[in-house]
């Protein structure tokens, strides 16, 4: 049977090409949603979808001003200009450069060529590793970077430095925050930025607080400096994604009242797409600035005392401290050499840090209070206490003797042991004792019986061996006998000639003993040292006080004669201003000033003489004493022609500025 074979050309079948128009019309309609989907709204979802995540940036706050008692700013907080580049906008170019980059290769197409009809050449990208395609993508980020800095520096008329290897921590770490190109712009490179019209893609200048000091190194120990910390204080979230710099106090008032003058920091929300590039920012908790913290400081007294500690010579290692003996108020505190704290801040001048570093200079060291010194004979008035309370008459005479092998200086002997007298030999009193400084009045005294116990009881009630408690964390407690000591077997009289002429088992800071001085001054009350007057908040042209820190707090009273002080306060002045007196240099006219030098030696390790450390220390006027200087020079000559003539220009500034004590404060300790 033979088989009919059919010709669909030929067959006419209206139901299949209805079918057939259906499926290709339903085909069409896809293909064009494909292409509206994926060609016409390509650049709608793909923004859509690389919008991916919010980071979090903390925001530090602007730190609050440190001001001396009279208003003038010690430290402050000023808008740094810093230029950054943001590198999302940078993106397309860092993709065209690693286009340029990648290595291709002519590949001939054989068959193409046979249907064209004419010889056909195409390029493509030869095959890399994965290393090496990151590589070539870390190259053209930096060569775009790089280029934009150069033209940046162009702008600027400086050369710009770019650090290939920060560029990369900062693309990894924190891409959503601007790179930084050059901080803390001057005025005149910022008007040219604002005039230029060819930045690169991405460059932006970025407003935050920067602290400076604007009188250098004055009174840089007392304010302290600052170091990078980034981190949370207590009160603040503890997780960013981000943190924009910030510093917090290491020492000084800086550190002492970080949390008041910190402020709190604040917070802003960032959008990234998936590459991590920033899209949009909003700032949802704004920075509280920090509170200003007064000081007692008077500014022209802290210059007075520094210019004066330079006369010694420039590289002094010396210490000023002046004290109102009413009121407690530390009004100048100075330590030199000193460091600039715009340093830490601003980055350290070649040879700086070097400096810093020296072990003999020591410049962060705090030589008013943090490190401690044989007083030498600035203790002699305590011994002239204690000898009176336990029974020496001043008018008594005691007869030194002449040193053998000096005639015209006197001497004494402790069993076998000589101990040498600056004095000359002859007849002293308490009065002349003191302005000769006689050693051999104060052992001879100070070996009588009682007297030894007197004087460590007296000076442990005036804070010798302990710590004051200064805010500004920079304090030695320096060394001090107890009543077990001195009365322990082991105790010798030796170790008691030492303690009366200042020298063995003591050591104190220049605040120890401006402190101690100014309770001899006004009646025996040691005083708490007040650094800080208050702190206040800013409030548009107006400030607030939010704490005050009363003057005048006592820390103890110690029990002194008042005929004994009489005795005393006689005898410094005479050392000031009689023709003997180791003090003359000190002296003010129409500003009397009572005082004691003070010569201590300086032994090395294994017990030589290495140098002297030498003292001045009084209150003035004598009439009714207001203030306390202490003066102690490293290596200086001799306490009276050395630290004497410095005392008098402090002394100077105190009588100039006028600043009188509080008389309530002066009615209630003289009660």
């Amino acid at each position: 049977m033979a088989i009919q074979l059919l010709d669909p050309a030929q067959h006419d079948d209206r139901a299949l090409r209805g079918l057939t128009q259906v499926v290709l019309a339903g085909l069409a309609v896809l293909l064009a949603g494909l292409w509206w989907v994926q060609v016409a709204s390509r650049r709608t979802y793909q923004s859509q979808q690389e919008i991916q995540a919010v980071r979090t940036v903390r925001i530090p706050a602007v730190r609050g001003r440190i001001l001396d008692r009279n208003g003038v700013v010690l430290a402050d907080s000023q808008p740094s200009f810093n230029l950054g580049l943001y590198l999302e906008e940078l993106s397309p170019e860092f993709r065209a450069e690693y286009a340029r980059l990648r290595p291709v290769q002519v590949v001939s197409q054989a068959g193409l060529s046979r249907f064209l009809g004419r010889s056909t050449v195409v390029t493509q990208a030869v095959r890399l590793s994965r290393a090496d395609l990151d590589q070539l993508q870390w190259t053209a980020r930096i060569r775009v970077a790089s280029n934009a800095v150069v033209r940046l520096g162009r702008l600027l008329g400086q050369s710009l430095p770019f650090d290939p290897e920060r560029f990369r921590r900062h693309y990894l770490e924190q891409l959503a925050l601007p790179f930084p190109v050059a901080m803390n712009l001057q005025p005149e490179h910022v008007a040219r930025l604002a005039e230029a019209g060819d930045l690169p893609p991405g460059a932006d200048l970025e407003v935050l607080p920067l602290r400076l000091y604007p009188h250098q190194a004055t009174a840089s120990h007392l304010i302290g400096y600052l170091v990078r910390d980034d981190r949370s204080v207590e009160g603040e979230d503890a997780y960013y994604s981000y943190r924009l710099p910030d510093y917090r106090g290491a020492v000084g008032i800086e550190a002492g009242f970080d949390r008041e003058l910190r402020g709190r920091a604040g917070a802003k929300s960032v959008l990234v797409n998936n590459l991590g590039y920033k899209q949009s920012e909003r700032v949802w908790n704004p920075a509280v600035p920090g509170w200003d913290v007064v000081l007692t400081v008077d500014l022209r007294v802290q210059k007075a005392a520094e210019q004066a500690l330079l006369r010694v010579g420039a590289q002094v290692r010396a210490a000023v401290v002046a004290l109102d003996v009413t009121t407690g108020d530390v009004l100048a505190l100075a330590s030199l050499p000193a460091p600039n704290p715009n340093h830490f801040v601003l980055g350290f001048p070649p040879g700086e840090y070097d400096r810093m570093r020296d072990p003999q200079l020591r410049p962060q060291i705090n030589r008013a209070t943090q490190e401690h010194y044989a007083p030498g004979s600035i203790l002699k008035p305590l011994v002239a206490l204690a000898a009176l309370d336990c029974g020496l008459d001043p008018r008594a005479r005691f007869t030194v003797q002449p040193d053998p092998a000096r005639p015209d200086r006197g001497c004494i002997y402790v069993g076998r042991r000589k101990i040498r007298d600056t004095a000359p030999p002859g007849e002293y009193d308490l009065r002349r004792a003191l302005i000769r400084s006689s050693n051999s009045y104060f052992v001879h005294w100070g070996l009588q019986p009682g007297v030894v116990e007197r004087l460590v009881q007296l000076g442990t009630q005036l804070g010798l061996g302990q710590r004051i408690g200064l805010p500004t964390r920079q304090e030695a407690p320096g060394v001090f006998p107890s009543l077990a000591e001195v009365r322990s077997p082991g105790w010798r009289d030796g170790d008691t000639a030492n303690l009366c002429i200042g020298q063995g088992p003591v050591a104190v800071t220049p605040l120890q003993m401006a402190l101690v001085f100014a309770a001899l001054a006004n009646g025996g009350h040691l005083l708490e040292p007040r650094l800080v007057d208050r702190l206040e908040t800013s409030e548009g042209q107006f400030s607030r006080v939010v704490r005050r820190f009363p003057a005048g707090q006592i820390r103890r009273t110690v029990t002194l004669r008042p005929d004994h002080l009489r005795e005393l306060h006689s005898a410094m002045l005479a050392d000031t201003e009689d023709p003997e007196g180791t003090g003359r240099a000190a002296a003010l006219p129409g500003f009397r000033v009572c005082g004691k030098t003070g010569t201590a030696q300086v032994m090395d390790a294994q017990g030589r003489l290495r140098g002297y450390t030498t003292w001045f220390v009084g209150f003035a006027p004598y009439e009714r004493p207001r203030f306390v200087v202490a003066v102690m020079v490293e290596d200086g000559g001799s306490g009276g022609s050395t630290c004497a003539p410095v005392a008098r220009e402090v002394f100077r500034a105190l009588q100039q500025t006028g600043a009188a004590p509080d008389q309530e404060l002066a009615m209630n300790l003289a009660g």
